[in-house]
């Protein structure tokens, strides 16, 4: 520990406005999933497991954040190799004795801790950040070379084969938008950006009429255009709509939703992907803006941070934090809006998911300790 941290002390130098907005946000969710399982509480339950769970991950998460904050972003970095073997270790490991929920036996993407249920796709999350940033970094004097960006793109494929293979597709498209962002904020050439969507198009078509794409998933995308057809596929975004635009500007009432609180006519997973809906039916148009709002601050926070962040590595943690964050909201609102199929993701700090909160929390704690440790710096200079 330098001097310039023994004078900052714990919650010295802390960025209380990254705090401060995942907190609100967390008690926002927190409020929004206890209301969207109010109706199935029984036997004198006064909470569900969905908040208990969210309620500890969020505590716990808060926790590690702080602890994070406070170790220099560099020591972290420089382990990225052991955090890397690590993430992919436990993935290979969901692979063999991950466990699946009832509706989709075809993803066993989590590992049944007995005390609760882990998701290791979300921890690979931050794995990746931290060991691609690192590899950036590297090599950043070439990074428009072929023989530079040829590793790259393997870097990029190992995480998304392995959630692909634990049968994560939502999460596989997550980490796809995280490697082209990263590259993006590394400024590698539009070119291979170019050349990268040619790419992806060719290989979804190839896949699509090869009949590789199949089953709900296909399904699920099919819909989309075809409304009418596949009404019964589209069942829980219908009546997610319906409920979002039943609460008009101010909402029916926190408790009060016609079908937040209804369990045969509801939404369903209106406590996990669908819970914009419950912002939208109990606290309207405005109640929705302000979970959009919050992530987008938390968002805007974090690239900033990055922006004046002191070094390369943490300029490109700080941007793949911001890109996730970001990801996530995107496809979780085109979700529940039938922009774009459903697909499993989460809202960021809003929706039910222990495993999210808690990893979104580690990652906000990196982007604390580029916070701190680049204003510590700032100020040492300061008074040379």
């Amino acid at each position: 520990m330098n001097n310039t941290q023994k004078k900052i002390g714990f919650f010295g130098g802390l960025d209380f406005v990254t705090v401060l907005t995942a907190v609100i946000g967390s008690a926002y969710g927190l409020a929004l999933v206890y209301s969207a399982t109010y109706s199935s509480l029984t036997d004198g339950k006064i909470i569900s497991s969905d908040v208990r769970s969210m309620l500890v991950s969020v505590s716990v998460g808060l926790v590690i954040a702080l602890i994070v904050s406070n170790i220099d972003y560099e020591i972290i970095s420089k382990l990225w190799p052991l955090i890397a073997a690590g993430c992919v270790g436990l993935m290979i490991f969901t692979m063999f004795f991950g466990v699946a929920p009832s509706a989709r036996q075809d993803a066993r993407s989590w590992l049944d801790l007995k005390v609760f249920y882990f998701q290791p796709s979300e921890l690979l999350k931050v794995g990746f950040i931290i060991s691609f940033s690192y590899h950036l970094d590297m090599v950043k004097d070439k990074i428009n070379r072929l023989k530079t960006i040829v590793p790259l793109v393997i870097h990029g494929i190992v995480p998304i084969a392995l959630v692909v293979a634990t049968g994560d597709s939502g999460s596989a498209l997550i980490f796809m938008i995280m490697f082209i962002g990263m590259l993006f904020f590394a400024r590698v050439h539009i070119g291979y950006f170019v050349a990268g969507i040619c790419a992806i198009i060719v290989g979804f078509t190839s896949a699509w009429k090869l009949g590789i794409i199949n089953g709900i998933q296909r399904e699920r995308i099919t819909a989309l255009f075809y409304p009418d057809i596949y009404a019964d596929t589209l069942y829980q975004q219908n009546h997610g709509k319906i409920a979002l635009g039943g609460g008009g500007w101010l909402g029916q009432g926190y408790l009060n939703g016609s079908m937040t609180q209804s369990l045969s006519n509801g939404v369903p997973e209106n406590q996990n992907d669908m819970v914009l809906t419950v912002a939208g039916e109990e606290f309207g148009f405005i109640g929705s803006l302000a979970v959009i709002g919050i992530l987008l601050v938390l968002v805007l926070r974090v690239l900033f941070t990055g922006l004046k962040a002191r070094d390369n590595v943490a300029y490109l943690m700080c941007a793949g934090i911001s890109v996730m964050l970001f990801a996530q909201m995107f496809i979780n609102i085109g979700m529940e809006l039938s922009w774009l199929p459903c697909i499993g993701i989460t809202l960021p700090l809003f929706s039910a998911g222990g495993s999210s909160s808690l990893c979104i929390y580690l990652a906000l704690g990196l982007e604390m300790s580029v916070f701190r440790y680049s204003k510590a710096q700032r100020k040492s200079l300061l008074y040379q």
